[in-house]
């Protein structure tokens, strides 16, 4: 095979490769504009939470619908039933500590997760194949400046909701004990 049939793969590939990085940030896009509306919310609610809970377990979270953001899986004790609860959520993670968040955008009753937190602050998290007991607390005044940030990196409807008069709660996760992998 020459040097100028070697040059043209080459420049396909590169070509490809742009294309479909090109295509998954115009999705990732329009799923985050979406995701910050009255209809997004319930989508994700509804169908995109439950389903990437189903592919994180069967894949060990290996596969995510989140186009590479972090996702870990957080179960709360339901503070009424006392039933194990699952949600999968975006994290940022400072060293052994686990940074998650809720906005409620000011249209629907707030996440059960974050009352079953205030409630127990013991839970579970899934973070790949690796399950973690941890202990939760809302963050600090100083905890909020240093990782809101990074939170609305990872994604910016945060910043819409709370800007539009929304509510956020951002719980900091450390590790209690290893409970083993799954």
């Amino acid at each position: 095979m020459g040097r100028s049939t070697l040059v043209r793969r080459r420049i396909a590939l590169d070509d490809e490769w742009m294309a479909t990085r090109w295509a998954r940030e115009a999705v990732l896009g329009t799923i985050r504009r979406v995701g910050s509306t009255r209809v997004g919310v319930l989508v994700i609610g509804r169908v995109f939470s439950p389903l990437q809970q189903r592919l994180y377990r069967l894949t060990g979270g290996r596969i995510s619908l989140t186009g590479g953001a972090p996702v870990l899986l957080l179960t709360t004790t339901g503070r009424r039933s006392g039933l194990p609860r699952t949600v999968p959520l975006l994290y940022v993670r400072d060293g052994d500590r686990l940074v998650i968040c809720n906005v409620n955008p000011g249209f629907e009753r707030p996440n059960p997760w974050t009352l079953n937190l205030r409630a127990e602050p013991q839970a579970q998290v899934q973070v790949g194949a690796e399950t973690l007991s941890v202990t939760s607390h809302e963050a600090t005044g100083d905890e909020l400046e240093c990782y809101w940030p990074q939170l609305t990196q990872i994604w910016p409807a945060y910043e819409t909701f709370y800007k539009n008069g929304g509510k956020r709660s951002v719980f900091i996760l450390e590790p209690s004990h290893r409970s083993g992998s799954t």
